[in-house]
């Protein structure tokens, strides 16, 4: 009992001593083709989500917010307890790549949109990154796939939190299934192929990994 106490405590103090991943994005710099850059510390705890360009409001049916950056995340092995959240790069045309880390607690997303009024994709690499148990999924493409390379990942016990929503009207809807480590556009037409290059995916319940939708699977992005 006092073993489980100490290892309780011990992470415990990790998280009260952890950073905020949105705070190291809005200090780091530039670094070459990248307009943000940033350089995370081996084994250091970083918390929350981060959101990277625009949103949809569902209510004027535009996009809104500030524009889209060029990004790295460099992990050197650090730990992102997303809390909850997600990192997203939403409805511009700029690039996420993410290397080297190990995710808990939330999911990576890309979203996008293109259509007779607006034509946004974003695009980048994911690789040598390691997702246990996170929310929805692990990596969700949502309107977007070409020139999104996903490699080399680990994605372990994806949780299913329910159905998930539409990006244009937030509704939930039960064609959109959580629980898969990756879910990418079924509308390859509109959105580009994704490139999976030999990442790994496991469930610890057998039920789930037998199941092969709990691993990878295409969803719809209307509604």
């Amino acid at each position: 009992m006092k073993k489980y106490s100490s290892i309780l405590l011990l992470v415990m103090i990790s998280i009260l001593n952890s950073l905020s991943l949105k705070e190291v994005y809005e200090t780091a710099p530039a670094n070459a083709f990248y307009d943000k850059y940033l350089e995370l510390e081996t084994n250091e705890i970083y918390t929350g989500g981060l959101l990277i360009g625009k949103i949809f409001d569902p209510i004027s049916c535009e996009l809104a917010g500030d524009e889209g950056l060029n990004v790295c995340i460099s992990g050197n092995g650090a730990i992102l307890d997303l809390q909850g959240e997600e990192i997203s790069i939403s409805y511009c045309n700029n690039k996420l790549d993410i290397d080297n880390c190990i995710f808990i607690n939330g999911n990576i997303r890309f979203r996008g949109i293109n259509n007779t009024t607006a034509s946004q994709m974003p695009t980048g690499r994911i690789q040598y990154c390691t997702f246990y148990t996170p929310h929805d999924y692990a990596i969700r493409l949502q309107g977007a796939g070409g020139n999104i390379i996903l490699e080399r990942n680990i994605f372990v016990d994806a949780i299913d939190t329910g159905f998930d929503f539409t990006y244009l009207n937030g509704s939930s809807m039960e064609w959109l299934p959580t629980g898969a480590n990756v879910a990418i556009s079924l509308f390859y037409g509109t959105y580009g192929i994704p490139e999976l290059i030999d990442n790994w995916s496991f469930h610890t319940q057998g039920q789930f990994n037998s199941d092969p939708i709990r691993h990878f699977v295409e969803l719809c992005e209307y509604g």
